[in-house]
């Protein structure tokens, strides 16, 4: 299985970037009017809830676009960790991971998109898991202020979720306020309506079928509610937002929020007494500003959720595993935040000699970066919880993460990551031990 996924990241690494080293920007119209190249150049332009490559399709004149990005992980423990969430995208020790877009744009106003997306993580040699799973959805492009999205795309709440592509984030991987607290790489069925006020503004308002509260794990809050299989059940419909300005230079301000009822489509029914309809509205708020300036790259990011009746989900968590004291309890109230900051030290090192040669498939001079940074970040999955489950098991996570690292980017769209996490828990695991340290190391591409 490694060897073969090994190959699949090299052969399309290898054809992506020999099809950019060809393009130079003074032939670049010409070779759009040539329409050879199986693989077209990235833009670096970004459609709304859409990453860099994904976007592809939205800036181009082709009715057709291939693209896609790949990115390996391999993270060493110096310390326990805590599997508690039972998800093991959080204790992996390996992952490989291969994304393809496949864009067709019959008229200038719709794009018919499909994205296939596979996976592969390994937690050391005690257990492994496969996602394989497709993407599909059709783009109304009726104005510049407002289109229409249908089908199943990525739930428009937090950065990652709008800049999951490997080149786009620092650390080996995401950050943990993003993955534990907002549910990251979150993929639904839905409508969205989306647009630009003028220039700097931008906005979106989505419903989605929403989240499957059987699913809950009090460690991880909603991420686990996140349903890969389309049921057609909106009965506990999402609603989602979020506003984008970009009025000011090279900074991006960016709020958004959710809102659900979850687990309004549920009963449970007692052996004595009436059935009970477990309703627990949920929401959840981020924010995040987004600045470069000169080598710099500043990043500032917040949530905070609520979700009632956890007593109620507890319950019906609790029928779900058929244990009436095997419920999940989970955060009435959560947060997390986290600062980061990025500096690029190739701007030192542009007059040597080794950064003047002639642009080669596997790095451009030009595009060269060398970006060290730090984040500190801070979450709680259980800033207060409910009064009745004070005294319950729980898996809580009190978490204070400093990443310090560094990434190598010998083109634009290829990068080298490493970093080191220093990690305090205040709450010990299930063991009584304290969480330790991770080192990272992963490698990421797009095309």
């Amino acid at each position: 299985m490694n060897r073969k996924l090994y190959w699949i990241f090299f052969t399309v690494m290898l054809v992506s970037t020999v099809s950019e080293a060809q393009t130079h920007p003074a032939h670049e119209d010409t070779l759009r009017r040539k329409d050879w190249r199986v693989i077209d150049s990235l833009t670096y332009q970004t459609q709304t809830g859409l990453p860099i490559a994904a976007s592809k399709i939205y800036f181009t004149d082709r009715k057709f676009a291939f693209s896609g990005f790949g990115e390996a992980a391999f993270i060493n423990y110096d310390g326990p960790k805590d599997r508690g969430s039972e998800d093991i995208e959080l204790y992996m020790t390996s992952l490989y991971r291969f994304v393809s877009y496949l864009a067709y744009k019959p008229k200038p106003w719709l794009v018919l998109y499909g994205e296939l997306f596979f996976e592969y993580f390994r937690d050391q040699d005690i257990e492994s898991d496969t996602e394989l799973f497709v993407e599909v959805f059709a783009d109304f492009l009726l104005d510049p202020r407002f289109n229409v999205r249908v089908g199943t795309h990525q739930v428009q709440i937090g950065y990652v979720n709008n800049h999951d592509e490997p080149i786009q984030f620092f650390s080996v991987n995401r950050p943990d306020v993003e993955r534990i607290i907002i549910p990251s790489q979150w993929i639904d069925l839905g409508i969205m309506t989306y647009g630009a006020i003028g220039e700097d503004w931008s906005w979106s308002l989505s419903a989605y079928q929403g989240l499957n509260a059987r699913s809950y794990n009090g460690g991880t809050w909603i991420r686990r509610g996140r349903d890969d299989e389309l049921r057609f059940n909106f009965n506990t419909m999402l609603l989602n937002s979020q506003i984008s300005y970009s009025g000011f230079q090279n900074t991006l301000i960016n709020v958004s929020g959710l809102y659900t009822d979850a687990g309004n489509n549920e009963e449970l029914t007692p052996m004595v007494g009436m059935p009970e309809r477990i309703n627990a509205p949920t929401y959840l708020l981020s924010s995040f500003v987004r600045n470069e300036w000169e080598n710099f790259t500043f990043m500032l990011l917040g949530t905070y959720g609520r979700m009632n009746n956890t007593d109620g989900i507890y319950r019906l968590t609790a029928a779900e595993q058929m244990d009436p004291f095997g419920g999940q309890v989970l955060g009435k109230e959560v947060f997390g935040y986290y600062l980061e900051v990025g500096y690029d030290l190739m701007p030192f090192f542009r007059n040597r000699d080794m950064l003047k040669g002639k642009s080669t498939f596997y790095y451009k001079p030009q595009e060269v970066m060398l970006p060290l940074f730090f984040r500190y970040e801070h979450l709680n999955t259980h800033a207060s919880v409910h009064p009745d489950l004070i005294d319950f098991e729980r898996f809580h996570s009190d978490l204070r993460v400093l990443t310090v690292g560094a990434n190598f980017n010998p083109r634009r769209n290829v990068v080298l990551k490493t970093n080191y996490q220093f990690r305090w828990n205040r709450q010990p695991l299930s063991t009584g031990e304290d969480e330790g340290n991770r080192f990272e190391f992963g490698f990421g591409f797009i095309f």
